[in-house]
Order: C-alpha cells, then structure tokens, then sequence
C-alpha cells in the first residue's frame, strides 16, 4: 500500500455560476485542494459565463459529463467539442476528457503543461473484472491522469475490482465505484496512491439543509480531510445494514471525531446479503476498519460471526456493534445501552409508572427492548405479526405474548418493527388500541419517512417520541467502545437538541 495524501476535488452541484462561486469558497475553507465544476448542470447561457468564475479561490476543474456517462451534458462528440474547447480558452487548472467521446485531436487544447487532462470512462453498469482490469491499467498520453468509475457491491470491490488494480506508481489511476461500495475507494485513496479524491462540499453545521452530492457516495470533504492529513494508521469505521442511505450515524459519529479531535472517517456500507456481509469482515478490518454499527437486516449475522460476544450482546441474542482487532471480532448490543437508559430517564421524571409496557415486534430493537424490560423489572407484553415466534421470544425473556383482538391501552408503548422507513408495508398490529391520552409511545425509527406511527398516536392525544434519542444514546455507546470514552455530556447533550430532540 502507498502512503501520500490525495489532492481533494470536491463536485459542485451547482447549476449557475453564482451558485458555484459561493460553493467554491465553501470548499477552500473546509480544506479542499480543488473544485469540479460540472458544466453539464449548467444551462447554456450559464456556460456562457463560465469566465466569471475567475479568478478562484481554488484551482478548478472543468468536467461536461455525458448522458451516456451518468451526467447531464451532450453525447454527441461535435457539440462536445465545441464546449470544451471554449472551457480550455480560460484559466482551469484541469479538463475533463471522456474517453469514448472527446478525442484530443479534434479538440483545440492548449499544451498540457497549462491544462492538465483527465482521460475519464463511468459506466452506469456493472462492468466484468476484465474489463475493469483493462481500463484501469491504460496509461493515458502525456501527463493525463486515467479515471474510471463503476458500479459496484462492497463484495464485488473487494472481490474483483481491487485486485484488478494495478501497482501504486504504475499510472496515474483514480479508479472510483459508485453505489453501495462508493465509499470504499474513497477511503482507500491514499493507501492506493490515487493523485485525486472527489468529495463533496462540507456539512452545514446544525439544521441547515445541505445540496445534493453531485455523487450520493462522496464523503463531505470536511470528514474526508482530516482523516487523509492523520495518515495512513487513522481507522475507519463503518454503518453495515441494508438500506443505509437514510442514516444519522456517519453523521453523530463524525461530529463526535471532529469535536474530540479524533482522526478517522466513519462510511455508511449496504450489503446485499448476509453472505457479502460477513465475507467482507475480513477485508475491511485488513484495510483498517476498526468498528462497525450493524442495522437491519445484519444483527443475528453479527451476533454469529463474533469471536467474542459481550454481555448485552448475549442477553439480546443480536448484535448492533462489532469491534475489529488483532483478527478477532468483538460483538456488542448498544441498543440495549440505550433503551435501558431512556426507560430510566422516563421512569425518573414521571413519565412511566416501570411497570408495563407494551412492545410491537419481533426483531433486532424488540430484543434489545424487552431485555431492558426485565432489567428494569417490567412486564411486557409483545405483539408480533406472527404467532409461534412472537410466542418464542415472550418465552425467551419472560414478556407475556400477546393477542391484538385483546389489546387495551398501555402507560408505554414502544414500537420496534421497521414500519416507517422508506419501502416498507403498514402496521399490521393494534397500535391504536394500545394508546390513550396518558400513553407515551417511543418508535425505534427515527425521521420516520412515513407518519402513521405519529399520527396515530398524536390522534390518540398520546405523546411521541421517534427514535432519535435511542440513536444518540446507541451511537454514544459505540463510540465509546471504540475511543475509550463516549462522548462528554454535554456535547450529548447538545446534539440531542441540534437533532431535535425533546426531554
């Protein structure tokens, strides 16, 4: 593996100049090295007056990615040429060059020590390793820096496409996927000797909207940045789940690193499957991975992969965290950590009597929470689409199964199947026969993309909360597995209130 740091591109997604004045400003501050400005957003009187742009506070890129390629800009070769040649009339630092569709012959370029090239092939398509193989090891002309990007699984970037690399030094290689293994290249830049890395503008702090990535798998320049400057020993840290797209925790745990002063960079992987899941462990933890929260539908498989499974992680039978070291693999459940710690706080400001509760589902939070029912010396009932294992599990942890035809009002309710999220069905158990005026009810889910939980609730004249405290709590505990030390408190508790969440 090579160690050097990777100049930072960040990828504007603006669409007019002004718009990529002001991100291009954004970018130098949070340390990028360079700007992309991607002219196939632009419409053609924007282009226009792409001389505007300058002078920049940093040296730009100028890219017309095709509709062919994945962008927005012309296919056609003629019409190409025609933008690009008067985008290399001003003063970028690079250009960049399609391939298949933008031969340097017709193009009226100045000598390549002003403007350096590009030479870029993105397919929208999985592509066969030999392929791959052949693409990444062309040494383009000149001083040109090669580019290629594909689609790709974690496990088929870890199967196919790195070994398909040639040698750091070989040529001058960016090689990126995108899709569910997008973060991975990007992390790995340094250590593969890449030049570039494209990233995407930084974070706005606190509720602050943020732009589109021009790219979902960049990683914000201003997490991307400090963990290339640590050097090549920083960690990596990773969400393993399915989906993850919607995830708050690269965003906790990044705040977290920044406000200690850590190095590392936490990603957000989907897997496919299990299988890909756990054959991929090993990769990641060679390629410096050192902890891994795992989300649904993975926690049974983190829970049997373990060489060594702590308490909650036993009691619950699942596991949401796993620690990579010295080849072992450590398991936890801080899930439990921090449910247990909400039904305290609940119980201590009089909002819960401590003793019943009623629990919808069956999976991963289920768990966590009836092991937190028993810790407490609560009983709970469990309501689960299906009998004989909503009956198992009550048996498991001393709950009482129970029947949705005899549902009555409960003081708490916590719901803890995955109704809400992005692509799932409706609650198919007695949620509205279990609230009252004096109910409380938390949902695991937090940002519900769908409302029907809140609102049926909220119709009751119960209170609501989603999950987003049980995320910082669990997110809190994880880091603390990994650094040594959660979080102080009051910086807890000051992203609970920048998260939104109530007492």
């Amino acid at each position: 593996m090579s160690d050097h740091r990777p100049r930072v591109i960040v990828s504007l997604p603006a669409d007019t100049v002004e718009e990529a004045r002001e991100m291009i400003e954004r970018a130098r501050a949070a340390g990028a090295d360079l700007a992309e400005v991607r002219f196939d957003r632009f419409a053609p009187g924007e282009i226009e007056r792409a001389r505007e742009l300058f002078p920049a506070p940093l040296p730009l890129v100028a890219t017309l990615r095709s509709r062919i390629e994945g962008g927005a800009g012309p296919d056609d070769p003629t019409e190409r040429a025609r933008i690009l040649d008067r985008l290399a009339e001003l003063p970028f630092r690079w250009i960049d060059l399609e391939k298949d569709r933008d031969r340097e012959s017709d193009l009226h370029l100045p000598p390549s020590t002003g403007l350096g090239r590009i030479v870029s092939t993105h397919r929208t398509e999985p592509v066969p390793a030999p392929e791959w193989s052949r693409w990444v090891r062309e040494a383009p002309t000149g001083a040109a820096v090669r580019k290629v990007v594909v689609p790709a699984s974690v496990g088929q970037l870890f199967e196919e496409l790195l070994p398909g690399l040639p040698p750091p030094g070989e040529n001058t290689l960016v090689a990126m996927t995108v899709g569910a293994s997008g973060p991975l290249f990007r992390a790995f830049s340094a250590r593969l000797g890449f030049p570039f890395v494209y990233a995407a503008l930084p974070e706005p702090r606190g509720s602050a909207p943020a732009p589109a990535p021009v790219e979902p798998s960049q990683i914000s320049v201003d997490r991307l940045r400090p963990f290339l400057d640590a050097g090549p020993e920083a960690p990596l840290f990773a969400l393993a789940g399915h989906p993850v797209a919607h995830s708050r925790s690269p965003a906790l745990h990044s705040r977290w690193m920044r406000e200690g002063e850590l190095a590392g960079l936490y990603v957000a992987l989907d897997f496919a499957s299990e299988e890909e899941f756990v054959g991929s462990l090993p990769r990641l933890a060679e390629w410096g991975f050192r902890g891994l929260n795992v989300t649904h539908p993975l926690k049974s498989a983190a829970l049997e992969v373990a060489t060594e499974v702590g308490p909650g992680a036993e009691a619950c039978g699942v596991a949401n965290c796993l620690t990579l070291r010295d080849g072992e693999i450590a398991a936890e459940n801080t899930d439990l950590v921090a449910i247990l710690r909400r039904l305290e706080e609940l119980k201590e400001t009089n909002r819960w009597d401590g003793r019943e509760l009623a629990i919808l589902g069956t999976g991963g939070a289920a768990r966590a929470t009836l092991v937190a029912a028993r810790t407490v010396g609560a009983r709970a009932r469990l309501y689960g689409r299906r009998a004989e294992p909503t009956n198992a599990l009550a048996r498991q942890f001393d709950a009482e199964p129970a029947v949705s035809a005899e549902a009555r009002p409960e003081g708490l309710v916590v719901h803890a199947t995955d109704v809400g999220r992005t692509g799932t069905g409706p609650l198919e158990l007695p949620l509205r026969s279990l609230v009252r005026s004096t109910t409380h009810v938390i949902d695991w889910v937090y940002l519900p993309s769908d409302p029907t939980v809140r609102q049926t609730v909220e119709a009751a004249g119960a209170t609501y909360e989603d999950g987003r405290r049980l995320l910082v709590y669990q997110a809190a505990a994880s880091f603390g597995i990994w650094w040594g030390d959660e979080p102080d408190p009051d910086e807890i508790t000051a992203t609970l209130r920048e998260e939104g969440c109530t007492a």
